[in-house]
């Protein structure tokens, strides 16, 4: 019984210690330019603040098309025109509603799917700082070739030393560490099984 108490310290010692090195090594939000990219993804989340800011990233000539993965089936097109500032002909022609994602492995599928469709090889992903680890490996493992540029929005969680602004911003970082050594873990696993 010592043992396993033991045992179950020292993993929750380690978990500590990577999540404080996960939060310390978050990225920072990215300025600009980005020129040369076929296309903006962004994932859904955040309150809003991602799709905002991808698709100012898009009308500011970022890329040729833009998906937005992740949608409530019940959001609608004018909904989501709402938020749009740039050519209402630009969003018309070239920002697609990804409806099938659910999670963030979700949203990497189906912003493999459309990139294939749409031959998009160089993408700038749009998501939140706490979730870009997670959401770029996944997205890195469903396009293993494409050129994968981050673009990363502020969650608010983070103050601007970097570090979390309450106990509510600790346990959403804490969650998503979780999430992201399961991603990792799986994409381990996965490798061996090809």
């Amino acid at each position: 019984m010592r043992s396993i108490i033991l045992g179950l310290a020292l993993a929750g010692g380690v978990w500590l210690v990577g999540l404080a090195a996960f939060v310390t090594t978050l990225p920072e939000p990215t300025r600009g330019p980005f020129d040369d990219n076929d296309a903006v993804i962004v994932y859904t989340g955040g309150g809003g603040k991602r799709i905002s800011s991808a698709m100012a990233l898009f009308a500011g000539g970022a890329g040729e098309r833009m998906l937005i993965s992740g949608v409530h089936p019940e959001t609608t097109r004018a909904n989501m025109a709402s938020l749009w500032e740039g050519d209402s002909d630009l969003f018309e022609c070239c920002v697609d509603l990804g409806r099938e994602a659910r999670s963030t492995i979700g949203n990497a599928s189906e912003a493999a799917k459309w990139a294939a469709a749409h031959n998009a090889n160089r993408i700038v992903l749009v998501t939140s700082d706490y979730h870009m680890p997670r959401a770029y490996a996944e997205t890195r493992a469903k396009m293993p070739g494409a050129a994968i540029t981050p673009y990363v929005v502020p969650s608010g969680y983070l103050d601007e030393n970097g570090r979390p602004l309450s106990l509510d911003a600790w346990e959403q970082l804490a969650g998503e560490y979780t999430k992201f050594l399961l991603a990792k873990a799986n994409g381990f696993f996965a490798s061996f099984s090809r």
